[in-house]
């Protein structure tokens, strides 16, 4: 294989060995270094309070990793309320199976952007404010829809990711920086990712690399900072040949 179709992966997010198969079948090969650590940070009471708070009716879930997560929230003292009083919305095959599968009511949108799944929600003519659980909410596009429609929109973040600590990354840099020119493609996870991997290997020259982001806040990013870029590909874990065979257009 070309050192040219070998793109980059920081692998900071839980759910990406499911991208890098998807990868794999557009003929490219990943490589993962890992640039940062994910941490817990909310507990069932986190979970329990932010229903009670803002008066729930309403959870969206934008992958499985995510509905795995909240599932690691649910105890005694909350799980009743969850089930009794919320709807939970999700995109995706593997996220509908796992929560109902626990015994939570969720629904499933027909479509496959999060455009399709504001419009279910006015189809079904919902009411009441959203809780998104998350990692991290800047990537979270259908509670954006949501609020332009008036509805009160709020996130619980469950876990945080952390940079590892220049001690932690030097034998990951020393061997990024020993094979920089056998990489051709850097694979963005998420807005935030640009700013971590030029923290991570700040003497590497970010202009050698064809960046592939999958959101269109991280095409905005790298416009704003003059690097080359693919156009916005789209990924949906129910659809992971759409990934593929858009990855295999833009690359080639």
């Amino acid at each position: 294989m070309s050192i040219s179709k070998r793109i980059v992966f920081t692998g900071n997010l839980v759910y990406t060995a499911a991208l890098k198969k998807a990868v794999s079948n557009a003929g490219l090969q990943p490589v993962e270094i890992e640039i940062m650590e994910l941490n817990k940070i909310s507990g069932p009471a986190d979970l329990a309070g932010a229903v009670s708070e803002f008066a729930i009716e309403n959870m969206v879930y934008s992958r499985a990793e995510h509905v795995s997560m909240f599932l690691e929230l649910v105890d005694d003292t909350n799980e009743s309320d969850l089930k009794k009083n919320v709807v939970h919305f999700v995109q995706d095959s593997k996220s509908f199976e796992l929560l109902n599968n626990a015994g939570f009511p969720v629904l499933q949108s027909p479509g496959a952007q999060p455009i399709d799944m504001v419009e279910y929600f006015l189809r079904l003519n919902r009411t009441g404010p959203v809780l998104t659980p998350c990692v991290d909410p800047e990537t979270e596009e259908i509670p954006e829809f949501l609020a332009e429609l008036k509805y009160e929109s709020r996130y619980l973040k469950m876990y945080e990711a952390r940079p590892f600590s220049p001690d932690e990354l030097e034998d990951r840099r020393l061997d990024f920086y020993r094979k920089m020119d056998d990489f051709g493609y850097v694979l963005l996870h998420e807005p935030g990712t640009i700013t971590q991997f030029l923290v991570a290997f700040p003497d590497a020259d970010p202009s050698k690399f064809t960046f592939v982001p999958l959101h269109k806040k991280s095409a905005a990013r790298l416009d704003h900072l003059g690097l080359k870029h693919t156009g916005v590909i789209s990924w949906h874990p129910d659809q992971p040949e759409s990934f593929s065979e858009q990855l295999r257009e833009a690359v080639t």
